[in-house]
């Protein structure tokens, strides 16, 4: 028998806490996240260096806002149907086409700065493109996680995948500004362009568990919107993602507050900005360890997270000293990745895997979705009420977001075991029949905080 089908069938199925690296052990899965680390870094690298030519060719900061925006434009526009796209198609076909425009992107980005003619507005297509590519890989990427390790490994995978991104931008920026002395952007963007064929290779010799016998398509009109409505029937989905939205929208601004900080708070320039940087990874990625090694996340993970965040960036934000700044981001990281693996991985073995893709592709629009309004927002309270306040007041939203949802959800869940002849009669109704039998609130509909979504709506 293949090794690869004999590590998938010795995958454990117990709820037993597993060990750090337990996914790895699956080799569909030990070959996936070791070719994603090598792309994630040169994606890393490349952003460095993205940002690096358009300042030197424009030297404006605003173009280098442009480049970066436009890349995420299409996950607003178009990140529904991303989802509707992993959901019908073969993950791991779409995936080595996504890796492979990936690559073309790269590799036409190398010859336009390469050939000494790089228009500005070209950036901007080739930036546009990636994040169309992005909108479809994202959803397909980590839908497809499940069909390597299954749902008992799920959150000890979705703790690594995010590990690999966290180690991936502490080495891709400090290898590209490296790489950028010796052989300029162009050839940056070459190194990504060539580390894309790693991941086809590995990708190549992935065998993934086949999807269940019977399994239809969604349609394309209105799968999108089914996507939603699944979600929205299920209210532990919707507190977790209300939270992590409402989070991502206010708390994680940390590329302008920490700026912010630097320059204006402590005055301790560019190198200052680098060691809270580095503290700040250090703690994503011992919490991403620590997160690993969570059997089974609960919704109560993910609201205790959130406040805990939310925390200590109010006490960061109020630190008298660059030292004690600094002590704080570690915690503020630890949790923030907590969080992370929490959210991913609660979401992933919450719902069915005919409607994993479109409720992935949710997931990945309300991660990414709020930035252009919490950016501007926080940006203007730091402006006016000084930069204390504006990560204070980003924090604070984070912890009143967590804590009306968990009191929302209490309330859900207390009418939801509230039999119906407990349950007050409306003055204008009268009484059912003494004779007529209430139904019980199994008969009602009640979403189980332990189902793992096996119905499609």
């Amino acid at each position: 028998m293949p090794a690869h089908l004999t590590e998938r069938i010795t995958v454990p199925k117990s709820t037993a806490r597993p060990g750090v690296f337990a996914a790895l052990r699956v080799r569909d899965y030990r070959i996936y996240w070791s070719t994603g680390l090598i792309s994630n870094t040169g994606t890393a690298m490349q952003g460095v260096a993205l940002d690096w030519f358009v300042l030197n060719l424009t030297h404006s900061g605003t173009a280098v806002g442009w480049a970066a925006g436009l890349q995420f434009a299409p996950v607003l526009a178009f990140g529904l149907w991303g989802g509707v796209l992993a959901d019908r198609y073969d993950r791991r076909t779409l995936l080595l086409w996504a890796q492979s425009l990936y690559a073309l992107q790269a590799l036409l980005l190398t010859v336009t700065v390469l050939s000494g003619n790089a228009p500005l507005w070209l950036i901007y297509v080739l930036s546009f493109c990636l994040g169309c590519v992005f909108t479809v890989e994202n959803p397909a990427r980590l839908s497809f996680v499940t069909e390597l390790v299954g749902t008992s490994l799920i959150t000890n995978a979705a703790g690594l995948n995010i590990l690999s991104l966290n180690a991936a931008r502490l080495i891709g920026p400090a290898v590209a500004g490296v790489l950028i002395a010796l052989i300029g952007t162009g050839g940056v963007f070459a190194v990504n362009s060539v580390s894309f064929a790693v991941v086809l290779a590995g990708l190549l010799t992935i065998r993934p568990q086949p999807r269940p016998a019977g399994s239809e398509r969604p349609p394309w009109v209105g799968a999108g919107v089914a996507g939603l409505r699944y979600v929205g029937a299920r209210p532990e989905l919707i507190a977790v993602f209300a939270v992590f939205g409402l989070v991502s929208t206010f708390a994680l601004n940390f590329s302008t507050t920490l700026t912010l900080f630097a320059g204006r708070v402590f005055d301790v320039g560019s190198s200052g900005l680098g060691f809270m940087s580095t503290a700040l990874s250090i703690g994503t990625i011992a919490g991403t360890l620590v997160a690993t090694r969570r059997a089974s996340p609960k919704v109560r993970t993910v609201v205790t997270g959130a406040v805990l965040f939310g925390l200590c960036e109010v006490l960061a934000a109020f630190m008298p000293t660059y030292v004690t700044f600094l002590a704080l981001l570690l915690p503020a990281g630890f949790v923030l990745m907590t969080l992370n693996t929490a959210v991913s991985a609660f979401v992933q073995s919450e719902v069915s895997d005919a409607m994993r893709g479109r409720v992935m592709a949710v997931y990945t629009v309300i991660s990414m979705g709020g930035a252009p309004i919490g950016g501007p927002v926080i940006g203007w309270v730091s402006q006016h009420a000084g930069v204390r306040w504006g990560m204070a007041s980003g924090a604070a939203a984070a912890v009143l977001a967590a804590l009306a949802v968990a009191l929302w959800l209490s309330r859900q869940r207390t009418a939801a075991s509230t039999p119906l002849h407990d349950r007050a009669v409306p003055a204008h109704r009268p009484p059912a029949a003494a004779h007529t039998p209430a139904p019980s609130p199994a008969n009602s509909y009640a979403p189980d905080s332990t189902s793992t979504g096996g119905t499609t709506p």
